[in-house]
């Protein structure tokens, strides 16, 4: 129960202003304020599943009930419950999380650290409509040039090349939120090479087996990537983050263990799945739906 791998259709979920007051009412003060500064009402939707996704799979998996959730970022913004007690079967009990085009996600790992990313198809994320040669000249040096010669090489048509930028993006984007580094690292640092649902990935030329990683296809063409990484790869300034790891150091082929264990598949949840006990009653009564 400690791998969670969780996606919410947040595009197609339309709350009542009395559904969404009630979920909002969930959150803490500080989240309920982070949620409302979105003007846009899909911006304000997936920032309200996220925040209970992330309160439903940490009270899933520590035993906490919602309101005892304490969630804090990095100075590089990656989010992580600051409640110190894991589980025997989870000591480093972390999660990641991410939104784009149909979905919200939350990836969780019980030992290595995770990061993860929903990649929307070209027709979702483009709102531009430039030509796909123009709106990949955008990010020429956030790919390396084995990366860009892969995405020729998946097809001459713009959905297979696309698809796979997709594939790399949502890579990238899964290393950088696993360490908590945020903007300062530089995307074309890192090099993947993709083979069927797995990649590896080599940093300023240096592999990285200590990594891996893995990736999903969602509805509606939407790539995931889910990535394992030790826990010495994580940036905290703060400390916050990493004081929260009760394992460090492996016994040999123990890590190893954690990078070759089963990659669950994504289950989507409604948002009545994310709701704490007892309040279901009340979210039927505001007009959401429990199924």
């Amino acid at each position: 129960m400690s791998r969670l791998r969780w996606a919410v259709q947040s595009d197609h979920w339309t709350p009542s202003p009395s559904e969404f007051e009630l979920l909002l009412s969930l959150l803490p003060e500080g989240e309920r304020t982070a949620c409302t500064r979105f003007t846009q009402v899909q911006d304000r939707k997936r920032a309200v599943v996220s925040r209970l996704l992330q309160r439903a799979a940490a009270a899933a998996t520590l035993g906490l009930p919602h309101s005892a959730v304490l969630v804090e970022r990095t100075r590089g913004g990656k989010p992580y419950v600051a409640n110190k007690d894991r589980p025997q079967h989870a000591p480093n009990w972390n999660y990641s999380v991410s939104h784009e085009g149909d979905y919200v996600i939350l990836a969780s790992e019980p030992v290595a650290i995770c990061g993860c990313d929903v990649a929307a198809p070209q027709q979702v994320r483009r709102s531009r409509g430039e030509p796909l040669a123009d709106f990949f000249r955008s990010f020429q040096r956030q790919l390396t040039a084995s990366e860009w010669a892969s995405i020729r090489a998946a097809g001459t048509s713009d959905a297979a090349q696309e698809e796979q930028f997709r594939k790399l993006w949502s890579l990238k984007e899964a290393f950088v939120k696993a360490t908590g580094e945020g903007l300062g690292f530089e995307l074309g640092n890192a090099e993947f090479i993709i083979t069927g649902r797995t990649a590896t990935v080599s940093v300023k030329g240096e592999p990285r087996p200590d990594w891996t990683f893995h990736l999903h296809e969602l509805g509606n063409g939407h790539w995931v990537s889910v990535a394992r990484a030790p826990p010495s790869a994580v940036v905290d300034a703060w400390g916050g983050f990493t004081a929260t790891f009760q394992k460090t150091s492996f016994a040999p082929g123990e890590w190893q263990a954690q990078l070759l264990a089963p990659e669950p598949p994504f289950v989507t949840l409604s948002v009545a799945d994310l709701l704490p006990e007892g309040q279901r009653g009340a979210y039927e009564a505001a007009g959401g739906e429990l199924f």
